[in-house]
């Protein structure tokens, strides 16, 4: 209600109503470090910290020291500890067997072996020819072969001008293990093949020593 409306004369109360000001209202303003300080103490502080802990946690809490280096030693095999800036530790150097040891562990001896070839047909048919003009030099190789397990032999004369060199002929691959035996029996170098022979022919030639 305005005051010029107002019909009744100002008494006491209203007095004291006019000098009355209003408490409780308005707060004061807070001060610029109490609104800041905390947000400035978690930047400022956070990483300081974060930094401290991770220094602790590496070893390098002391600032003035020097980074450690890896120890080698020659008596074992056990990897030192890396350097506390974070580096790999050389890696040890071979220093060769110790003292009275040996390095090298001998091995075992192979079980596997080859296999054993097959025996050698001694009952197949031997013709043993002279064309060395020796006299009875087919006869004593005969002889010799027989001494050696060789069951059907027999002896003659060779006339032709081939081979030059004392040779084993074989008629066909089935006999090639018989003739091979033969040769190194009797100190041949020569085998061949050849599909006119009978079974096993040994050629005697000048070059042949009994």
């Amino acid at each position: 209600m305005a005051e010029d409306t107002y019909p009744f004369p100002d008494d006491e109360f209203d007095e004291l109503g006019r000098q009355r000001v209003p408490q409780g209202v308005h707060r004061a303003p807070r001060p610029w470090w109490r609104v800041w300080g905390p947000l400035i103490a978690v930047v400022v502080l956070a990483p300081l910290l974060a930094w401290g802990l991770v220094r602790i946690a590496a070893g390098g809490g002391d600032d003035g020291a020097a980074p450690t280096t890896p120890s080698i030693t020659a008596t074992d095999g056990t990897p030192t500890d890396a350097a506390t800036d974070g580096t790999e530790p050389a890696p040890e150097e071979s220093t060769g067997a110790g003292e009275g040891e040996t390095s090298e562990e001998p091995t075992p001896e192979e079980t596997a072996t080859e296999p054993e070839p097959e025996p050698v047909d001694r009952a197949v048919a031997v013709s043993v020819l002279n064309g060395a003009s020796v006299q009875g030099l087919a006869g004593r190789t005969q002889e010799k072969l027989a001494g050696l397990g060789w069951s059907n032999i027999t002896s003659g004369n060779y006339q032709s001008a081939q081979p030059e060199v004392s040779t084993v002929f074989f008629r066909d691959e089935s006999l090639r293990a018989a003739a091979e035996a033969v040769a190194s029996e009797l100190g041949i170098a020569q085998v061949s093949e050849l599909a006119d022979v009978a079974s096993i022919t040994v050629v005697l030639r000048s070059d042949f020593a009994e």
